[in-house]
C-alpha cells in the first residue's frame, strides 16, 4: 500500500468518530480541499473505504459520494412541495444536464451528518467542479448514478416507496456502480444488478437502525426496530455473501478489494452489535488489508463474518417467546455451506439455502418437541420461503410458476437424499 494511501487513511481514522468542523468545511478554499475535509465527516466509513482505493478510484469516488449527499440533502432537508423538483434538479446539474442550480436550502440541522450535507449542498457548484474534472468515462458512469437515485428519491418523496425498493433504488445502485467499476465475468449484468440491489436493501436497513427510524417502521420502540430490521435483512444477507464469496477473491484492484472488506466487516460489526452480538472483527482496518492478500483470505474473512451474522440471527430468534435464549450453537444459514458454489440469483440461491436448513431436520416421525436449534431452523427456512415468493415480479403467473416448480424438484430431491448434508 503506498504512502499516500497509508496517509489518507490515517487522517481519517483520526477523524472517523470526531464532530464535523463545519467552519472548516464552508472555508475551504478549492473544490479539491473541500473534498478532503468532507470525505471522512460525509462518509465516516465508507470513506475510509474509499481512501483504500488508487488515486484515479479514488477522486471518482470522492466525487460521486460527496454529489450522493448533496441529493440527500435535497431529499430530507428541502420544503416537501418542492423536494421532489429540488432532487431532480440537483442530480441534472451535478451530472452537466442542467446550468441551473437547485434553490439554496432553508433547513436548519438536527444532526451533524444533516450539517455537513448542507455545507455540501451550499457548495453545490464545488462538488459540481469535482465530477467536471472527471474523465469522460468517470462522469458518464457517475452522472447515470446520480439521475437514476434521484428518480428514485423523488418518486419516494411525492409516494413513499417501501423500505425494500428504496434500499435496491438508491444504495443499491450506488453498490452497482461501485461494483461495475471492478466487476469481471463472474456475473452477468442482470445478477450483478440483483445482489448488488440486495447490499443497498442491508446498508439502507442499517442506516435506518442507526437513525433510529421508527416511524418508517412503524414500531413502538427501538427494540421493536431492531427486531424488524434485522428479520428483514436474512433474505438480502444471503445476495451480500453470493456478491461478496465471488467478487472478492477476482477484483484484481487489492485497493478495490479492501474496500469491499472494510464495509463489509464494519456493517456486520454494527448489525452484529446493535443485537448483542460479537463483531466479527474488533481492528476492520487490519483485517481488510489482510482479507487482500489471498483468496484464502478473502475467504477466511467472509467466514469469519458469515459466522457472526449466524449469532446475531439467533439473538433475534431467541427473543420468541417458545425458544429459550442461547440454547445450542446458533443455526448456520449464511455460514452453511462454500459460497463459492452459490447460485448467482436470488430465487435459487434461496431456495438451495431453505432446503439446506430442511435436510438438516430429523428424518424419523415426529414424536415430541423439537429442540430449540432445530426449530430455529423451521422458523428461518418458512421465513425464506416466504421470501421466495416477496421476490415475483407481480401480475406474472409465469415467475410464480416457475418457483412452484423450483420449489417442488428442491423438495424431490430432498425426499430421495433422506440424510442430513
Amino acid at each position: 500500500m503506498s504512502g499516500t494511501r497509508l496517509g489518507t487513511l490515517a487522517y481519517g481514522l483520526r477523524h472517523l468518530r470526531r464532530a464535523p468542523d463545519i467552519t472548516a468545511l464552508r472555508a475551504a478554499p478549492s473544490p479539491d480541499e473541500l473534498a478532503r475535509l468532507a470525505l471522512i465527516p460525509a462518509g465516516r466509513n465508507l470513506g475510509i473505504a474509499v481512501g483504500f482505493l488508487a488515486p484515479a478510484l479514488r477522486a471518482e469516488a470522492t466525487a460521486a459520494l460527496l454529489a450522493c449527499r448533496v441529493l440527500d440533502a435535497y431529499e430530507d432537508l428541502t420544503d416537501d412541495t418542492v423536494a421532489s423538483s429540488a432532487v431532480l434538479t440537483a442530480a441534472e446539474y451535478l451530472c452537466g444536464a442542467g446550468d441551473t442550480p437547485p434553490p439554496p436550502l432553508p433547513a436548519v440541522a438536527a444532526r451533524d451528518s444533516e450539517a455537513v450535507d448542507l455545507v455540501l449542498a451550499e457548495r453545490i457548484r464545488d462538488v459540481r467542479a469535482l465530477l467536471t474534472a472527471l474523465p469522460s468515462a468517470g462522469r458518464e458512469r457517475v452522472g447515470r448514478m446520480l439521475v437514476d437515485i434521484g428518480g428514485v428519491m423523488a418518486r419516494n418523496i411525492d409516494a413513499p416507496l417501501p423500505r425494500v425498493a428504496y434500499g435496491e433504488g438508491v444504495l443499491g445502485r450506488v453498490t452497482y456502480y461501485a461494483c461495475s467499476l471492478v466487476a469481471d465475468d463472474a456475473f452477468t449484468d442482470a445478477d450483478l444488478r440483483e445482489l448488488t440491489a440486495c447490499v443497498g436493501v442491508v446498508a439502507q436497513s442499517a442506516n435506518d437502525l442507526r437513525d433510529g427510524e421508527l416511524t418508517l417502521y412503524g414500531v413502538a420502540d427501538r427494540g421493536e426496530l431492531t427486531r424488524t430490521v434485522m428479520l428483514r435483512l436474512l433474505t438480502p444477507a444471503l445476495g451480500g455473501v453470493a456478491l461478496l464469496a465471488r467478487m472478492g477473491p477476482n477484483t484484481k484492484n487489492r485497493g478495490a478489494r479492501a474496500a469491499m472488506a472494510y464495509m463489509t466487516i464494519t456493517t456486520a460489526g454494527f448489525l452484529c452489535g446493535a443485537v448483542g452480538a460479537p463483531a466479527p472483527y474488533r481492528r476492520p482496518v487490519g483485517a481488510a488489508a489482510l482479507a487482500t492478500f489471498s483468496a484464502t483470505y478473502w475467504t477466511t474473512m467472509l467466514e469469519r463474518v458469515r459466522r457472526a451474522a449466524d449469532v446475531a440471527i439467533q439473538k433475534v430468534l431467541d427473543t420468541a417467546p417458545d425458544l429459550t435464549a442461547g440454547a445450542g450453537p446458533a443455526t448456520e444459514v449464511l455460514s452453511s455451506g462454500d459460497p463459492r458454489t452459490m447460485p448467482s440469483s436470488m430465487v435459487p440461491l434461496i431456495v438451495d439455502t431453505t432446503f439446506a436448513l430442511v435436510r438438516s431436520l430429523p428424518d424419523e416421525p415426529l414424536t415430541g418437541k423439537l429442540p430449540d436449534p432445530e426449530v430455529r431452523a423451521m422458523m428461518i427456512a418458512d421465513h425464506l420461503a416466504f421470501g421466495a415468493l416477496e421476490r415475483l415480479p407481480a401480475h406474472q403467473p409465469d415467475a410464480m410458476y416457475a418457483l412452484a416448480k423450483t420449489l417442488q424438484l428442491a423438495a424431490l430431491d430432498t425426499s430421495t437424499q433422506g440424510a442430513r448434508p
